[in-house]
C-alpha cells in the first residue's frame, strides 16, 4: 500500500509523537486492525541536535524499525513524517543560522527515508523585525533549492503554507481562519516556486487555519460554513489540505475536515495526554495495592518544577495545570532518566498484580476492554495504555474513513 493509494479515497490520522511507549501502542493497534500507521517527529523533538528527546532521526527511525519488527508490523502499511521541519528550533538564532540548519535537518530527514516531508519558515527568528508570506516563500525555496534536498524531495510528499498554527498549541493570538483569497494567492506563488525548481505539477498539502484550536481545558470550533469555495479550489488545483492541531476534536468535526479535502489530520499532544492519563490510573492502582510506590505524579512535578524550560510562559506554577493542562507541556519530560526510572517501577509493578486485583478498580466497560485486549497476550501495563490511547486511535481512523 502506498500513500498515494490511501488518500484516493480516504484521508489519513498524522500521529506527531516521539514518545516511545505511545508509538508502541499505535503500532500494535494499527497491526491488529489491519490498518495503514503515520508517524511524524516535529522539529522540536528530534533533529540532527537531539531536540528535546535526545534523538538525532538516524536514532529515532533505528528505534521505531526495532519496534516494527518486535510488533511484527507489516513495512508497507507504515509511513514516516517530519512535521514543522524549519528554523523552529533556532528561532532564538539569526536567521543565516537558522536557516543553515534547517536544510540539514530536512537533509536529516530525507537521508533516513522519511516520505512526507511538512517544511515551516513561518518562525520568526532572533533579527527578523517581521515575518510574512513573502519571506516564508523565499524561506521555503532557498529549502527546496539546496542541491542537498533539490533531488530527493520530488518523490516524497511535501506540505508548505504560510498560515500554519503554532507547534503544540497554546498561543493567545485571537484565530483568523485563512480566506479564499489568501489561498489562491499561496498557491500560486507555490506553483510559481515549483516550476523554477523543476517540480511543475507536483500534488502537495497546504497548511491553512481553518479556525481551530486548544487551550488547558476549552476546545475551539472550526466554521465550515463558508468552505465549499475553499474545497473547490483544492480540487481543481491538485492539491489537499493538511489540518493542525485538532487534538480533542470531535468525530464530527475531523469528519467535516476530511469531507472538506484535508487529508492529513495531525494530532500530538492529545495522544500524550491520554498517556499520562492511563500512567496516573495505574499509580492509583499501585498505591490501593500497597505496591512499592513509583512517585510517578511526584517525580513528574519535581522535574517540571527544576526545569520550567518547557512549561513556563504556557501556564502558572500551578500543580494541576502542570499534570493536568491539555497542552500537556508534560511530555516534554517523559524523556528524563528520572521520571522514566519511575515509569520502569510503575510498570513493574504493575506487570507483577493478577489481572482480578486490576479491573476491580474498573467501570463495567473499561473492564470489557481490559478482557478483550487480554486476548492479544499483552502485559497489564500494555493493555492499560492500549485502552487510554486507543480512544483517540479509533476516532481519528473513523473520521477519516478507515473501517476498524
Amino acid at each position: 500500500m502506498t500513500l498515494d493509494k490511501i488518500l484516493k479515497n480516504r484521508a489519513l490520522p498524522s500521529f506527531c509523537t516521539s514518545n516511545i511507549d505511545v508509538i508502541e501502542t499505535i503500532l500494535f493497534f494499527c497491526r491488529v486492525k489491519k490498518l495503514p500507521c503515520l508517524i511524524e517527529s516535529t522539529s522540536n523533538q528530534v533533529n540532527q541536535h537531539g531536540g528535546y528527546t535526545n534523538k538525532t532521526p538516524k536514532i529515532f527511525v533505528k528505534e521505531i524499525l526495532n519496534l516494527k519488527k518486535k510488533i511484527r508490523f507489516n513495512s508497507k502499511n507504515f509511513f514516516l513524517g517530519g512535521d514543522h521541519l524549519g528554523p523552529l528550533p533556532w528561532k532564538n538564532k539569526k536567521n543565516s543560522v537558522a536557516m543553515k540548519n534547517s536544510i540539514s535537518l530536512i537533509n536529516d530527514y530525507l537521508e533516513q527515508n522519511f516520505c512526507k516531508i511538512h517544511i515551516d519558515t513561518s518562525i520568526k527568528c532572533k533579527d527578523d523585525k517581521y515575518i510574512d508570506s513573502e519571506i516564508v516563500l523565499n524561506r521555503s525555496h532557498e529549502i527546496l533549492n539546496n542541491f542537498r534536498i533539490k533531488k530527493k524531495i520530488k518523490k516524497k510528499f511535501l506540505v508548505l503554507g504560510t498560515e500554519v498554527p503554532l507547534a503544540g498549541s497554546g498561543d493567545n493570538k485571537k484565530l483568523v481562519p485563512t480566506n479564499t483569497k489568501q489561498i489562491k494567492i499561496e498557491v500560486f506563488n507555490i506553483k510559481k516556486m515549483f516550476k523554477k525548481i523543476d517540480l511543475k505539477n507536483k500534488f502537495f498539502g497546504l497548511v491553512i487555519e481553518p479556525g481551530m484550536k486548544y487551550g488547558h481545558s476549552t476546545i475551539k470550533k472550526p466554521n465550515f460554513t463558508n468552505f465549499a469555495s475553499k474545497r473547490k479550489i483544492s480540487k481543481e488545483n491538485n492539491f489537499f489540505y493538511e489540518a493542525h492541531s485538532t487534538d480533542y476534536q470531535p468525530k464530527e468535526i475531523l469528519k467535516q475536515l476530511v469531507k472538506n479535502n484535508f487529508k492529513f489530520l495531525k494530532v500530538g499532544p492529545e495522544l500524550t495526554y491520554n498517556y499520562s492519563r492511563s500512567l496516573f490510573f495505574m499509580e492509583n492502582i499501585e498505591k490501593k495495592n500497597k505496591l512499592k510506590n513509583s512517585n510517578l505524579k511526584k517525580t513528574i512535578i519535581s522535574s517540571m518544577l527544576k526545569n520550567k524550560k518547557y512549561w513556563n510562559g504556557y501556564y502558572t506554577k500551578n500543580h494541576k495545570l502542570l499534570l493536568n493542562s491539555k497542552l500537556d507541556r508534560m511530555r516534554y519530560y517523559f524523556d528524563t532518566q528520572i521520571v522514566k526510572k519511575s515509569i520502569r517501577t510503575l510498570k513493574k509493578n504493575i506487570n507483577l498484580l493478577h489481572k482480578k486485583d486490576i479491573v476491580c478498580f474498573m467501570d463495567l466497560n473499561t473492564k470489557k476492554e481490559f478482557l478483550n485486549f487480554s486476548k492479544n497476550k499483552l502485559s497489564n501495563f500494555d493493555i492499560i495504555k492500549m485502552i487510554y490511547i486507543s480512544k483517540t486511535l479509533k476516532r481519528y481512523f473513523n473520521s477519516c474513513g478507515h473501517k476498524i
